[in-house]
């Protein structure tokens, strides 16, 4: 557990930052609060944190002092701050001081438990001794999440305005370079250098293990010589990349249109498997797809075949579809590996078409977070094999008693229910009940329920804007801490991330 500190002059932020999480979950725990930077910094003194999160103005000690004499005493703490006033100067001082992101008042749920995951994978390199990459958290969470539609335009020009970024060319493209030594700091620190001084660039660490690159120019054809220099400046061994892929986004005027830049670059990455490494991916790269994707089709096919003949040959053909994205070379994209793991889930479960869709929600969920392709493949493996069981197993009829306790449970999920209960509505022992309901519906009864609240769950999550613990209470979870626990083992995720999707 990551120990954090919360420091603020008005009790009732502390109180409802360490309630807007279920800290544990994330592997954080808050070991103090405190109503003063003198009370804050007479703790750190004694015990050692991990993150220091605090108010800007405070009494006597200002958030930005506290940091200032944390930092000379526990270099290695990591400290965001909070604030109500929306003045650069403070903030501009804060960048200064090192600090990972600030958090307007009322604090937004999502953008704490994004920096926090961030400072997680930062601390956990540290602790493995290993360098982290020179990221400006802020910066790169500002970019990330306007990219991805989660930040509207004036925040983030704002944002940008602490670091005198101002987008003003004429024309940009959003372009995503895949290296084979990214996770070597020192080469993609130097490589990012290198673009942000010879280019009219800037450069981000994206989550995907990709450097996302903004080029701007006068012209389309600036924007692609740009880009082709790029590219032969990176086939310089001197550069140490080694393999690597520059897809190119679409050429745009506004910065409204980035984001759809940014997409069709997505779409030129997954040209990676079809191209050899160390080139430009582009619309115009003449690639002919057609063999490959006859291939693949026939490949997709023949799976769900031998899943329907109930095959377990069928789970070495998993095998060779991975060894197939990862031959032409060893760097393609943990997101390009997702997308086309993705396309062939989709294939299995619409030609296959079960009645129960839980096994294929669980398994998109779980590739979701997934960003290793060893991680992938064991997935769509237990995926598979799961659905052998199903198949074979599937075909009986249910008994009356059980069809109206299922029909019941649907209408009364968000109820106390137990087969104590059913038992006495339906006028039926409750341990014959139990053990028929086991045989037919093929779990037992308290893992159905359990899992059709958690299905419930998941529908209020997309489709309304309730916090995550009354959302518990509203399909049957009078424990909220329960209810999180639940969802996290059950779905694969926490409640907040599992939103996003």
């Amino acid at each position: 557990m990551f120990k954090v500190l919360l420091a603020d002059d008005e009790p009732i932020i502390t109180k409802g930052l360490a309630a807007i999480l279920d800290w544990e979950d994330y592997g954080f725990e808050v070991v103090h609060t405190a109503e003063s930077g003198e009370e804050a910094l007479s703790y750190i003194k004694k015990y050692p944190i991990d993150i220091l999160i605090t108010d800007i103005l405070m009494g006597e000690m200002s958030g930005l002092d506290l940091i200032q004499e944390v930092n000379s005493i526990r270099p290695e703490t990591k400290s965001m701050v909070l604030t109500g006033y929306q003045e650069f100067d403070f903030i501009k001082r804060g960048l200064l001081l090192g600090i990972e992101n600030y958090l307007v008042k009322p604090v937004d749920e999502e953008e704490l438990l994004k920096t926090l995951q961030v400072l997680g994978q930062k601390l956990k390199a540290e602790a493995a001794g290993s360098k982290t990459q020179e990221t400006a958290t802020l910066l790169d969470n500002t970019l990330w999440s306007y990219l991805n539609g989660e930040m509207d335009r004036h925040n983030c020009l704002e944002r940008l305005a602490l670091y005198q970024i101002k987008f003003n060319q004429t024309m940009y493209a959003v372009s995503i370079l895949t290296i084979e030594h990214y996770h070597n700091p020192e080469v993609v620190n130097g490589v990012r250098h290198h673009i942000e001084e010879q280019y009219s660039a800037l450069c981000f660490y994206s989550p995907n293990q990709e450097i996302v690159i903004f080029f701007g120019g006068a012209s389309e054809e600036e924007l692609e010589r740009q880009h082709q220099s790029l590219v032969d400046d990176l086939r310089n061994e001197q550069r140490r990349t080694g393999l690597f892929y520059l897809a190119m986004g679409k050429p745009v005027c506004t910065m409204d249109e980035f984001e759809e830049s940014f997409m069709v670059a997505r779409e030129h990455s997954s040209l990676q498997l079809y191209s050899e490494p160390n080139v430009l991916l582009t619309d115009k790269l003449a690639v002919d797809r057609q063999e490959d994707l006859k291939r693949q089709q026939e490949f997709k096919e023949n799976i769900v075949k031998q899943l329907m003949n109930e095959e377990e040959e069928s789970l070495k053909l998993i095998d060779l579809f991975f060894k197939g994205l990862t031959e032409k070379s060893t760097i393609i994209s943990p997101h390009v590996a997702k997308k086309y793991t993705f396309d062939l889930i989709s294939y299995i479960h619409y030609s296959l078409q079960p009645d129960d869709l839980s096994l294929y929600t669980a398994v998109v969920e779980r590739i979701v977070y997934c960003s290793d392709i060893g991680q992938m493949r064991t997935i769509l493996t237990e995926y598979c094999y799961e659905l052998i069981l199903t198949i074979h197993n599937h075909v009986h009829l249910r008994s009356p008693i059980v069809q109206n306790v299922l029909q019941y449970i649907h209408a009364h999920y968000d109820q106390g229910l137990s087969l104590k209960t059913l038992g006495q509505q339906f006028h039926v022992n409750a341990i014959y009940l139990g053990q028929l309901f086991q045989k037919e519906v093929g779990v037992v009864f308290s893992e159905y329920l359990n899992r059709y609240r958690l299905e419930k769950a998941k529908e209020l999550l997309k489709t309304t804007h309730y916090r995550a613990g009354d959302i518990g209470k509203k399909v049957g979870y009078s424990d909220t801490t329960y209810f999180y626990k639940q969802f996290k083992k059950i779905i694969g995720t926490t409640p907040s991330e599992w939103r996003k999707i």
